[in-house]
C-alpha cells in the first residue's frame, strides 16, 4: 500500500546534484508518490492527465508535455558522496497516449537502490512540495524532511549551492536572498509539516559565511493541545529581540518571525513539546494568546 501523496527516495538521492525547473520537481515527485511500498522492481507507473494537472494545480497542453519529455529525459543529475561518483538520468521513457490521455513514465533501473524497498529514507509530503513557488524551497523541504527527527543538520554553503544548482553569479548576499530567505518564507507562511530558522557560521577563521546550521522545527501531525499550565510561564516571557526588549506576543506579531519564536518556544519547552506533539494550526496559537491580554 502507498500514500499517493507521499515521496520517498533514499538520503543519497534526496541530495542529487542538478538543476530543474519548479515544474520538472513537481513532474519527478508526482511520478515517485505513486511508486508503491511493496514495488519490487520498476514497474510502468501511469498518470490519467486529468489527474496529474490535479496533482500539478496546472492545465497540461500538448506542448507543455513536450518540452517536459524532452528536457527530463535528456537532463541528468549526480550523486556525489565520499564512496563514490554517479550520473544519472531520471527517467528511460516518458509516454503520452493521446487517444486515453494518460501519461506514462519509466524509472532509470539504475534508480532502485533509491526509491524501491527502501529502510532508510527522507520523506515529505506532495502536497506541501507543491504549493512552494520556488525550486529551491521544494529541494530545501525535502532537505530538512530528511532530518526532522534530529532537529538540526549543518550544510555548507558550497554543498548547498551544488545540490541546488544556484547560479555561479550568485554572491553569498544573492544565494541568502533567493535561496535561504525565500524558503524561509516560504515554509513559514504557507501549510507545511516544517519550518526551520538558520545560523550562519564561519568555520574558517574569517568574515566570509561558510556553512548554515538549520534548525527544524515540526509544524504538521497531531494538533498541538494549548494549556494554560504549560504555557502561561511562556507566554509572559521578555526576550531580548532586534536590541530591545519584547514579549513572545510582540515578536510573533511581527512579520515573518513565527518561526523564531517557535524556536524560543522549543528550547523552553522541551519536555512539553515532544516528538509526538506538533505545532499544526499556527494560528490557533496567535489567537491563544491574544486572548491572554492579562500576561503582558
Amino acid at each position: 500500500m502507498n500514500n499517493r501523496n507521499i515521496v520517498k527516495t533514499s538520503h543519497n538521492l534526496n541530495h542529487f546534484r542538478g538543476g530543474y525547473t519548479r515544474l520538472e520537481l513537481d513532474f519527478i515527485y508526482a511520478f515517485i508518490s505513486t511508486i508503491k511500498d511493496e514495488d519490487e522492481e520498476f514497474r510502468e507507473y501511469s498518470l490519467p492527465l486529468k489527474e496529474l494537472e490535479k496533482k500539478l494545480n496546472k492545465r497540461l497542453q500538448l506542448r507543455d508535455i513536450e518540452y517536459l519529455f524532452d528536457t527530463l529525459i535528456s537532463k541528468t543529475f549526480k550523486i556525489n558522496n565520499k564512496d563514490k561518483l554517479a550520473v544519472y538520468t531520471f527517467f528511460t521513457r516518458l509516454e503520452f497516449d493521446k487517444n486515453s490521455k494518460v501519461l506514462s513514465v519509466k524509472f532509470n533501473e539504475d534508480l532502485k537502490p533509491h526509491l524501491l524497498k527502501l529502510k532508510t529514507y527522507a520523506k515529505g509530503d506532495f502536497r506541501y512540495i507543491l504549493q512552494f513557488k520556488s525550486e529551491y524551497t521544494k529541494r530545501i523541504y525535502m532537505l530538512l524532511a530528511q532530518w526532522r527527527k534530529a532537529g538540526a543538520v549543518e550544510y555548507s554553503v558550497e554543498q548547498l549551492r551544488e545540490m541546488l544548482d544556484v547560479p555561479k553569479k550568485y554572491a553569498y548576499g544573492d544565494f541568502k536572498r533567493w535561496v535561504l530567505l525565500k524558503a524561509h518564507k516560504e515554509l513559514s507562511t504557507k501549510e507545511s509539516d516544517l519550518m526551520f530558522d538558520y545560523e550562519e557560521l564561519k568555520k574558517e577563521g574569517g568574515k566570509k559565511v561558510t556553512h548554515i546550521l538549520f534548525k527544524i522545527i515540526k509544524s504538521g501531525g497531531k494538533d498541538l493541545e494549548i494549556k494554560d499550565d504549560n504555557y502561561s510561564h511562556l507566554l509572559k516571557k521578555v526576550i531580548y529581540y532586534n536590541g530591545e526588549n519584547r514579549t513572545i506576543l510582540n515578536v510573533w506579531k511581527s512579520p515573518n518571525h513565527k518561526s523564531y519564536v517557535l524556536v524560543q518556544m522549543m528550547d523552553e519547552q522541551q519536555n512539553t513539546m515532544t516528538d509526538e506533539i506538533h505545532i499544526s494550526n499556527l494560528e490557533k496559537m496567535v489567537e491563544y494568546m491574544e486572548n491572554q491580554p492579562k500576561l503582558f
